[in-house]
């Protein structure tokens, strides 16, 4: 029997699914982080060591795809699939995690994909080629994540000191019950300790207040962001099909609404997610 495993590696876990030549799954696994940015080669070799260890099996009788977080250069391929051809693997392919993202989207080599969860990124594949718009961090961009939302609230508020205006109570009570503070400056202490993605929790206050005028602005802000990303996408691939992935618009949010409405009115097509990135990554052994 051809056993066949798709391999999604992260920044932060490993997973990995196991095939027969059915694509039937056999078994699934868990380990560490796969990003060559910040992870060396002989603990990549080590989580790879490991899921062969897990599914009891030897390299040469499996066939491999990779996506992994950090892979999206030429020298970083050629350094996991020397990492793979080391440890016996004879039929692999190696990509990076927006690829098999992409595939897992649409089935195959061609379309787009958003990321809104904590950061926002844009990414297509046409005739072979990736194409990337955004992800420059939440120092130079981020518009549309989950981040930019919460850090948009905070600025609301302070700002309305600024300004002498009212703040709704309601929300600054959510804010402060979400960050265990007493007051607005003991909010400002936490804001300035605190990263990313604690920040970004705040758009879940955002999410559940959308009668207030505050919040709707932001949520109008963070649509617009996403479809403008979407058309930086579109222009330079001329694709016309869109998935999702994270949780300001996988999940069942006013943003996920208000996006799909504005995609509707551009005429191009939101695609469900077909498959999970591991069979994604399996679908790179195919081209």
């Amino acid at each position: 029997m051809e056993y066949i495993l798709g391999v999604d590696g992260g920044g932060t876990k490993t997973t990995a699914i196991l095939y027969n030549d059915k694509m039937e799954v056999l078994g699934h696994f868990l380990g560490g982080p796969m990003n060559l940015q910040v992870v060396s080669e002989e603990k990549i070799k080590d989580v790879f060591q490991k899921m062969l260890n897990h599914f009891n099996l030897k390299a040469e009788n499996i066939k491999i795809g990779v996506g992994a977080a950090g892979a999206g250069r030429l020298g970083d391929v050629k350094k996991l699939e020397s990492i793979l051809k080391d440890i016996g693997f004879k039929k692999y392919r190696v990509s990076s995690d927006a690829h098999i993202g992409l595939l897992a989207i649409h089935g195959k080599n061609s379309g787009m994909m958003i990321i809104s969860g904590t950061g926002s990124i844009g990414f297509a594949i046409k005739d072979s080629t990736l194409y990337r718009k955004g992800g420059w961090g939440h120092l130079l961009g981020d518009e549309g994540s989950g981040y930019f939302m919460g850090l948009s609230l905070s600025k609301e508020l302070f700002h309305s000191f600024d300004k002498d205006t009212s703040f709704p109570k309601k929300i600054l009570n959510d804010i402060l019950d979400l960050t265990n503070s007493k007051n607005s400056d003991d909010f400002l202490k936490w804001i300035y300790r605190s990263d990313k993605g604690e920040i970004a929790k705040l758009s879940s206050i955002v999410l559940k207040n959308i009668d207030y005028g505050i919040c709707q602005k932001i949520i109008d802000k963070t649509v617009k962001d996403l479809k403008d990303l979407i058309l930086d996408l579109k222009r330079v691939t001329n694709l016309n099909s869109v998935g999702f992935v994270g949780g300001i618009i996988e999940n069942d949010t006013i943003i996920r609404e208000k996006l799909l409405f504005e995609l509707k009115k551009l005429k191009i097509e939101f695609i469900e997610r077909k498959y999970t990135n591991e069979y994604g990554a399996t679908l790179l052994l195919e081209n």
